[in-house]
């Protein structure tokens, strides 16, 4: 598998080579033949060829420009997986083994008129997962074990635009995106580190009224922006939960849910919405950001730090995440504290990144459980993020559980944007 994913491009590129010159040389021969054939001592010697131009790194936007500057390109993020996992109850023996899509997105972004961004992608997530849920009839009590497979659908993962009112200085996002929180769960899916985000990114998920999980979205608006190309900014009004109807008030009256960061770059800016996991040596980052999150009583706060940066003759990835959360009564959440960090060391030569991550959560009296999640592995960067695989071992120590969980995954991506 390794050996084609570095293999393949190469030969496609010798296939297209072959029929681009067996058709130029058929068009030559009917167009340009002499009239008579000189003597074996009259044809020169053929002359050598020239060596291949050498592998690009990375691949060019599938794009269509039009002549006002207005543009639109086109990508997708697959990322098959082969997942194995024990159960916490020491009742049931054996691993789960599944065989299913954790992401499968369209991509589609571009520019109007040279001032305005957009970006929209489609997402069913865990595709052909088996799912186990247990029913109980409600007339003999009876419980029922049943597995189904997640069947294909298709969702609206981000959906905005982004107004340059003065360059990187002042922006305006508006519309389906990530709040402005930790630095993880501002990262884009294809560039991650890891075969996934942190486990405890996006505690606030689905809390804030959805009728589907929106994997840590809202909708709203924000401003965004860089001072002196190291401090950057970033404050949003978001539609967070709208209170139900009362007998003399009308659903919705309350104030919308307010979201900032603030992040300190010391070396390099990240200048895009989304955030990289690992920027595999082409850029020298090292920053600092803290954030806030609030509605009503609801309340969230983190801090981080994350570095990425060329150590030797590789490249030093590293992020640590401390973020805590309180719903206060308003939203259906505890009061809990993640601690999350990974760290892995790109050796360039090998294409190869060890990593290490820990994460831990602890809630107030129990609530929720306390869990720990220790994770190592390997990836294999032989196209960078276009082309990638991802093979990690975790194990998970969940407080009241009979025993530990122990988890494999094995991860292919195709990212084109």
């Amino acid at each position: 598998m390794l050996r084609f994913l570095r293999l393949a491009p190469a030969a496609l590129f010798v296939l297209a080579a072959g029929s681009s010159s067996s058709a130029f040389g058929q068009a030559g021969a009917q167009g340009d033949a002499p009239s008579e054939v000189p003597p074996p001592s009259a044809v020169p010697p053929p002359e050598a060829l020239p060596p291949p131009p050498p592998a690009a790194k990375g691949t060019p936007p599938l794009k269509v420009d039009a002549s006002n500057g207005s543009s639109i390109k086109f990508g997708l993020l697959l990322q098959p997986q082969f997942q194995m996992a024990n159960s916490g109850a020491a009742a049931l023996s054996g691993y789960t083994s599944n065989l299913f899509l954790r992401r499968a997105r369209l991509l589609f972004g571009g520019n109007l008129f040279g001032v305005v961004d957009y970006f929209v992608d489609t997402e069913f997530a865990n595709l052909f997962i088996a799912n186990t849920v247990t029913t109980t009839d409600p007339a003999t009590m009876m419980m029922t074990t049943t597995t189904s497979k997640v069947t294909p659908g298709m969702n609206i993962q981000d959906a905005f635009a982004t107004a340059k009112v003065m360059g990187d200085m002042v922006k305006v996002d508006a519309g389906y995106m990530l709040p402005p929180l930790a630095h993880n769960a501002v990262q884009g899916a294809g560039t991650l580190l890891g075969w996934d985000y942190f486990r405890f990114s996006f505690r606030h998920d689905g809390v804030f009224g959805t009728t589907t999980s929106p994997v840590g979205r809202d909708l709203g608006v924000q401003l965004r922006g860089l001072i002196a190309n190291k401090v950057e900014y970033r404050l949003g009004l978001f539609q967070g939960l709208r209170k139900n109807q009362t007998a003399t008030e009308v659903a919705g009256k309350n104030m919308f849910r307010v979201a900032g960061r603030l992040q300190v770059n010391l070396l390099d800016a990240e200048t895009g919405f989304f955030y990289g996991g690992t920027y595999l040596g082409t850029k020298k980052v090292l920053s600092v950001g803290l954030s806030g999150d609030l509605q009503d009583n609801y309340k969230y706060f983190a801090g981080d730090i994350f570095a990425d940066l060329p150590v030797g003759p590789g490249v030093v990835t590293a992020q640590l995440n401390v973020a805590h959360w309180n719903g206060g009564g308003f939203v259906a959440l505890p009061s809990q504290t993640a601690i999350m960090g990974e760290a892995g060391y790109l050796i360039s030569d090998l294409h190869l990144t060890p990593i290490v991550r820990v994460e831990h959560l602890k809630g107030t009296a129990g609530m929720p459980a306390t869990e720990t999640r220790i994770s190592g592995g390997v990836a294999f960067w032989p196209y960078g993020h276009n082309s990638n695989l991802k093979l990690f071992f975790t194990s998970v120590d969940t407080t009241g559980a009979a025993r530990k969980v122990n988890q494999i995954n094995l991860q292919w991506q195709v990212y084109y944007f």
